[in-house]
């Protein structure tokens, strides 16, 4: 077995898993209820299946037979890809469910603990 097979299988199967984990995050988003419950669906598995797949294409242009200077450049676009998404997507979700916690975007009241209810009042200060 050459390590353009092994290549190809591990880049498969990361792309496979990237894909579900992806399609997993879509569904939660679709289905979940609340702000909150929906930013942890895309925050969590989105990332993940991102970085899989793109693992997968890593591994899958370095076990090509026709790897060159060319391709190279591809690995440094790709590694920052990955760095980037790994950045972003945590400030995205902790901005986006801090709105969603000042603008009382939870769900219903009623369905809510005491902790998790919006104040009542202001907390500011005049």
């Amino acid at each position: 077995m050459s390590y353009a097979v092994v290549a190809d299988i591990l880049s498969i199967i990361l792309i496979l898993l990237g894909s579900i984990l992806t399609l997993a995050a879509a569904i939660g988003v679709a289905r979940f209820k609340d702000t909150m419950a929906r930013v942890h669906a895309i925050a969590k598995p989105q990332t993940t299946g991102l970085i899989f797949t793109i693992l997968g294409a890593i591994i899958k242009v370095t076990g090509s037979e026709s790897f060159s200077v060319a391709e190279r450049g591809d690995l440094g676009i790709l590694v920052l890809l990955v760095l980037f998404a790994m950045i972003t997507s945590p400030v995205t979700a902790q901005r986006t469910t801090r709105i969603a916690r000042r603008e009382g975007l939870y769900g219903p009241p009623e369905s809510m603990l005491r902790n998790e209810a919006p104040a009542a009042r202001s907390m500011r200060r005049k």
